[in-house]
């Protein structure tokens, strides 16, 4: 069963997570979402909203999330309206997580992480609108 989505706009800086992990905190609370996603959730949004500030600072857009309870999964989207075309699942920096941390070159550690605790991940790109959605499904 798929409930009506929560979805919030914010400013395309990093002191938006504030209002993010408030609608994370409605989410939860307004729906029947399996407790277990909620950290791996706040974390993965946490992760690619940052990295879509961070990474395209010139956007002039706000950034758009969303939140849905479908069918026994949690599906986050974040979804920026002025980006470039940048995959950070495929073109992003390797992890380097096989080396010593003083060995390591920084970048890409962060969505590392979010592809070990998601279920789904996947991204399109289209008229300059990047989209990220996250799927985790209750434990």
């Amino acid at each position: 069963m798929s409930e009506e989505p929560l979805s919030l706009i914010v400013p395309r800086e990093i002191a938006a997570l504030e209002e993010i992990n408030k609608l994370v905190e409605g989410f939860y609370r307004k729906n029947a979402a399996s407790a277990p996603t909620r950290y791996p959730i706040e974390l993965a949004l946490e992760e690619i909203f940052t990295n879509m500030v961070r990474h395209n600072a010139a956007g002039r857009s706000d950034i758009r999330i969303e939140l849905e309870n479908r069918n026994g999964e949690v599906v986050a989207k974040v979804t920026d309206f002025d980006a470039p075309r940048f995959d950070p699942l495929t073109e992003g920096p390797p992890p380097g997580i096989e080396r010593q941390l003083e060995q390591r070159v920084p970048g890409g550690l962060g969505i590392h992480l979010v592809r070990k605790m998601m279920d789904h991940i996947e991204y399109s790109h289209q008229d300059r609108t990047a989209t990220v959605t996250l799927r985790k499904r209750a434990t």
